[in-house]
């Protein structure tokens, strides 16, 4: 039987074997990766393959999007220029704004640093996997003990893109996002644009562009602007499928929202504005519009339940503080529902809120609310770019009820307050829609968004370099990593009581306290004429122990007597000290043996080999 092309372009053609396709393939997919795979096959697929998954989406979201370079080109070319130069301005005024108003560096601890170790591993093993020892062997650092973490690996992926270009860097963590800012505002204009025309695609970037928590993830290496890049473009491209279902445009919405549910944890659940978006075409055009990549992407899609299986069952990747037992729980809610009132509306200028965005963006998300059940009532919302809104408005929503329910998420914490990054972008296109439906019988809303325009601005300039991150604890591991490349060089060892993964980033081999604690005939050799290392370095905390000031080492970052160190360096951060020192010894008794050893036998050499 001769089969060609053209027999099969019919049956390929079909709607329904399109829908079909896609079915099957989903449910597959659920089976493999919610079912069949047990946790740790899911954490070797992930770390082994999950890299070529996502070079795979990307590759044919990157296509989607060229394919679609055409409509982009169009919409740009409606842009007066007068239009365009004062959009660039406020784009390019916002983002140099956020950028220069502090050093780049980590803001959250640990998250950032094990962002950046994913992205090592990605770079040179192609791996989806945090290091957590690292070697130098014949010139070249190779990370050991890796291990899946929870976090998800899409902005990971890009900074190793960025390795992969350009070298391995550090700073390429921070250039990521330098550039994600202008982009996210970019696409906050053109949603805005096609919501209410161009002075609303202008309210929607001074909104966000004043909004200090979106500026200070410029100028550090977290998952944040990527994961609000992610929902605007995500949300762009639903307003343009629903403006003119077609293969293309479904193709180009279908993956941005894949690389969307790898950008953060929760992100998973805008799969949901999908099928809204996708079910509100198809009912209003009667017809199923579904390209044959759609039964691709359940497949796509099946790292994020591989990882969300290993992190389930993983409970040390939950990283729960005392107080906690799980990650989720209604009893989390009223603790953090006050947290999140308190930083919404907080006046104080070392908060990264925008009064003006938490005030009239809660009257508008209850206007939108009231305008979608009003167009609900008359057969649904018929302006693509509000249907579109309205889908993923409501998931944005059901995002943040689950984050008021997650055992650290006070968004009056500074580390947690970034969670609140997705309902702000929801705030600020409500406020659009408002402004908009208001205009038609309140002509004076343009000078209004003047005024919101200039008091926001200045509100921002006190907060973008203000804020409470874990500044201290940052500016701490940014010293020590300071005063040790200002050393001269040589191969040195790291021993800290806090994360080796900062100087695993740097090609330095670390290792922790603990871990030195039960190997000191290992740093005895080190320090004799065939160790490695030119030498050993230990950090330590020392806290306030007596009311008079006096500082004492941190009990877990103690060393044993038979460590003799040299101080080099002190340094007080708030009420603790930074403590570098070197180790010039280590004076092992006669009688030392390796913990959980048996009793030397007379005659036998009573230290380990080393």
């Amino acid at each position: 039987m001769n089969l060609s092309l053209s027999h099969l372009a019919p049956w390929l053609r079909r709607a329904d074997l399109r829908l079909a396709g896609f079915g099957i393939s989903a449910v597959v997919a659920v089976y493999v990766g919610f079912v069949a795979v047990p946790v740790s096959t899911a954490e070797a697929w992930v770390t082994r393959g999950g890299y070529y998954v996502m070079l795979v989406t990307v590759g044919l979201f990157c296509h989607a999007l060229w394919r679609l370079r055409g409509e982009f080109a169009r919409h740009s070319r409606a842009l007066t220029a007068r239009e365009a130069v004062v959009t660039a301005a406020l784009i390019a005024g916002f983002s140099f704004l956020a950028i220069n108003s502090e050093p780049y560096r980590a803001k959250i601890l640990n998250d950032e640093y094990v962002l950046q170790s994913t992205a090592f591993n990605l770079h040179y093993y192609r791996d989806v996997a945090t290091m957590v020892r690292g070697y130098d062997l014949q010139g070249s650092f190779v990370s050991t003990d890796n291990f899946l973490d929870k976090r998800p690996f899409f902005y990971p992926f890009l900074v190793s893109l960025a390795h992969d270009l350009t070298g391995y860097r550090v700073a390429n963590a921070f250039v990521i996002n330098s550039l994600m800012l202008p982009v996210a505002l970019l696409l906050a204009f053109a949603i805005g644009r096609l919501l209410a025309g161009f002075r609303a695609g202008l309210l929607a970037v001074l909104l966000l562009g004043t909004l200090p928590l979106l500026g200070q993830n410029a100028t550090g290496s977290g998952m944040e602007l990527t994961n609000a890049v992610m929902i605007l473009a995500a949300m762009l491209l639903g307003a343009v499928f629903l403006a003119e279902p077609d293969e293309r445009r479904l193709a180009a919405f279908l993956l941005a929202t894949v690389l969307l549910a790898q950008s953060r944890y929760e992100s998973a659940l805008f799969v949901l504005s999908t099928a809204l978006v996708v079910g509100a075409a198809w009912i209003q055009r009667r017809q199923i519009v579904l390209p044959w990549i759609g039964a691709l992407v359940p497949w796509l899609l099946l790292p994020v339940a591989l990882q969300n299986k290993v992190v389930s069952n993983t409970p040390i990747l939950w990283e729960l503080n005392e107080r906690a037992e799980t990650r989720f729980a209604l009893s989390y809610f009223p603790e953090n529902l006050r947290g999140a009132v308190s930083y919404l509306f907080n006046r104080d200028a070392e908060r990264s809120n925008s009064l003006i965005l938490s005030l009239l963006g809660a009257l508008a998300v209850l206007w939108a609310i009231g305008s979608l059940i009003r167009a609900w009532r008359r057969g649904g919302p018929a302006d693509p770019a509000r249907a579109a809104l309205a889908a993923f408005g409501l998931v944005i929503l059901a995002n943040t009820l689950l984050v008021l329910c997650y055992y650290w998420a006070r968004f009056d914490d500074p580390m947690a307050s970034r969670f609140s990054l997705p309902f702000h972008v929801l705030a600020a296109f409500a406020i659009v829609v408002m402004m908009a439906d208001l205009d038609r019988w309140l002509p004076a809303t343009r000078g209004l968004i003047v005024v919101v325009g200039i008091f926001s601005t200045a509100m921002a300039v006190s907060r973008y370099s203000y804020h409470h991150y874990s500044y201290l604890g940052a500016e701490e591991v940014e010293w020590q990593r300071r005063f040790v490349a200002a050393l001269p060089p040589g191969e040195r060892l790291i021993i800290t009581g806090l994360s080796t993964v900062p100087w695993l980033l740097d090609k330095h081999p670390s290792i922790l306290v603990g871990r030195a604690r039960l190997v000191p005939d290992r740093l005895e050799y080190q320090l004799g004429p065939g160790g490695l290392f030119h030498e050993i370095l230990v950090i330590q905390q020392l806290r306030p122990t007596t009311p008079e000031g006096r500082h004492a080492v941190l009990p877990e970052d103690r060393l044993p007597e038979s460590f003799r160190l040299e101080l080099l360096a002190e340094k007080r951060f708030g009420t603790r000290i930074s403590r570098i020192s070197r180790l010039a010894a280590v004076d092992l008794p006669a009688d030392w043996r390796p913990p959980g050893s048996s009793p030397a036998t007379p005659g036998s050499p009573a230290r380990a080999a080393k």
